[in-house]
């Protein structure tokens, strides 16, 4: 389990804090999917945590064809190309965690950037998503997370582990209505509480 250099990583997040001094600085997307195929790189060689059905894999087959797709998980009872951190092997142009790293603790979610940063390609591009904390029914309503990553966290973190951070957005996706109402309408009450309505961040890292 490797130590955590705790100081180095207060520092990061305040060198994110700086690029997005709040939630509401931070800029919207609508889905993950339009942050991931929206990626300026053409992976040849794709890598998923936390995996589940692996849904993923016909998506990403579909937009970048020829890319192969592997997927790591610790549920046995389905296929995936890795059940352990260690065991995950060979060279990839994309890593993705999406709503993985809030089920571990801060050391283990050191662990995976860090063979994240270690399977990736010079170049290569890490995205994760995860429960915007800012919106408390999204990390709270299920009891398996452990870890709520605030945005400059999440950032901190990731260039502990040696990444570059790209972007860093929040997710919303609702009408067009509902998003003018809760972004120009309810704005002055959500800052006043401190809450957002965008119920999830994604981050877009690289690897020099």
């Amino acid at each position: 389990m490797p130590d955590i250099e705790w100081s180095k990583l207060i520092k990061n997040r305040y060198a994110v804090s700086d690029r997005y001094s709040s939630i509401w600085r931070v800029p919207l997307e609508k889905r993950y999917s339009d942050v991931l195929f929206g990626l300026s790189v053409q992976p040849k060689f794709f890598l998923e945590f936390g995996a589940g059905e692996r849904k993923l894999a016909d998506k990403v087959v579909k937009h970048w064809p020829g890319c192969q797709y592997a997927s790591f998980d610790i549920d046995q009872s389905r296929h995936h190309d890795f059940y352990k951190l260690e065991d995950i092997s060979g060279h990839y142009d994309a890593v993705c965690m999406f709503e993985v790293i809030e089920h571990v603790s801060p050391e283990v979610a050191v662990q995976m950037l860090n063979k994240s940063f270690e399977v990736l390609n010079s170049g290569g591009v890490l995205v994760i998503s995860t429960p915007n904390i800012f919106y408390p029914p999204a990390f709270l309503r299920d009891c398996t997370h452990i870890t709520p990553w605030c945005y400059d966290e999440l950032g901190g973190v990731t260039l502990l582990a040696g990444f570059e951070v790209q972007d860093i957005y929040r997710l919303y996706k609702e009408s067009v209505f509902k998003m003018l109402v809760r972004r120009y309408l309810g704005y002055p009450l959500f800052r006043l509480l401190g809450i957002d309505f965008a119920k999830q961040i994604i981050l877009v890292a690289r690897k020099p």
